[in-house]
């Protein structure tokens, strides 16, 4: 694993320590770690500490907890900035058709994933069109 991708996850990993002993936390820090406290499903991962660190989640099944817990900020750092409006329109649409909040960002950050592998996959930017077709389409 190279330096900076040990380094991100040290910070997810002292804001768990921080969240998890309920200690205050503020800023961008506060937002990872409630998503952290929120998904119970990789609290064991997140406490693991450093062993954590040697797990190469490319090419396996289970979830990458650091992926997910940024991917589900970006999101609801979206919708707190109101920026872009299509994907508050979007969570309430879904909110509408009786999905929790919870559920509509993970809808959401799973088309940001796609785009994003996309790009990656591609070489190429991010295609913010695609992201905002794709997120209107779950308004419809």
């Amino acid at each position: 694993m190279d330096f900076l991708s040990i380094q991100n996850r040290a910070r997810f990993l002292d804001i768990w320590k921080k969240a998890s002993k309920d200690e205050s936390l503020e800023g961008e820090e506060a937002l990872f770690g409630k998503i952290m406290i929120e998904h119970s499903e990789f609290h064991s991962l997140f406490n693991l500490g450093e062993a954590a660190f040697e797990i190469d989640f490319a090419g396996r099944r289970e979830i990458n907890p650091f992926l997910h817990t940024s991917l589900h900020a970006v999101v609801e750092q979206q919708l707190a900035s109101h920026n872009p409006q299509e994907v508050e329109q979007a969570v309430q649409a879904t909110l509408a058709r009786g999905e929790t909040l919870h559920e509509a960002i993970h809808r959401i950050s799973g088309i940001l994933a796609e785009v994003l592998f996309e790009a990656v996959q591609k070489n190429r930017p991010i295609d913010e069109s695609l992201y905002l077709k794709k997120v209107q389409d779950l308004i419809a």
